[in-house]
């Protein structure tokens, strides 16, 4: 049997949906996460909207402020 990896965060496809209405690719969502001082790599945002990463408050709360919600 194959080993299936737990679903880690429930705010991934919230992340995407809000980034593909804004037309943004993750490169350019990085980059605004990174200017709130929020130290995260377009990498770490993928693996945020597949679930396959934790998110912390503080990317809870540049998330908050990139996407004006």
């Amino acid at each position: 049997m194959g080993c299936v990896m737990p679903f880690l965060n429930i705010n991934g496809p919230m992340v995407i949906k809000l980034r593909q209405a804004r037309r943004w690719s993750q490169e350019v969502l990085a980059a605004r996460l990174q200017c709130q001082d929020d130290d995260i790599s377009r990498e770490v945002l993928a693996n945020i909207e597949t679930g396959r990463t934790q998110v912390t408050d503080k990317h809870i709360r540049a998330l908050q402020k990139v996407f004006q919600v």
